[in-house]
């Protein structure tokens, strides 16, 4: 059944926002690590999305019945290839996430345990104020698709009951 693509859209959507909300409180908790595992201060870290054509016929048969859908490749014309239209209906996954190798932040505290021989520590690289406006963002992002998900529940609910009456 169609609609189920959009539940699966949705779903994907939630797990990559939550994914993402996950990494953006660890980067907050983080803020003030001067020591891990790998050596000097927490390195911040952000999520990189992949969109996936996760259903390959539907898109196909969108791409025959409506050319409004997606857009059209220029290069396709000069390679010689036939038109074609973009994928109109895709979905979102975590493709990896990336460390900011950014050089750290560093504070004069010549008492501080991790100082260096100049009294110099390494404090990460995490913006307490960029990472609640992405979490903003993220929490946003995770409410669109919940409701989402909710209309397309309230449609396929509303079409079972008129396949009913």
């Amino acid at each position: 059944m169609a609609f189920m693509n959009s539940f699966d859209i949705s779903g994907y959507g939630l797990s990559a926002q939550r994914f993402r909300l996950n990494l953006i409180s660890t980067n907050i908790a983080n803020a003030s690590t001067t020591r891990t595992d790998e050596g000097g201060p927490y390195r911040r870290q952000s999520v990189v999305f992949r969109a996936v054509d996760f259903d390959k016929h539907l898109n196909r048969q969108l791409a025959k019945n409506t050319k409004p859908l997606g857009y059209e490749d220029p290069l396709d014309e000069e390679l010689g290839y036939e038109k074609k239209l973009n994928p109109a209906v895709m979905s979102v996954i975590v493709d990896k996430v990336v460390r900011d190798d950014t050089t750290p932040k560093m504070r004069y505290e010549p008492t501080h345990p991790d100082a260096d021989k100049d009294g110099y520590v390494a404090y990460p690289n995490v913006n307490p104020v960029v990472e609640m406006a992405d979490m903003i963002e993220a929490s946003r992002a995770y409410q669109a698709n919940v409701a989402a998900f909710q209309s397309a529940k309230t449609i396929a609910n509303t079409a079972l009951e008129m396949m009913r009456s």
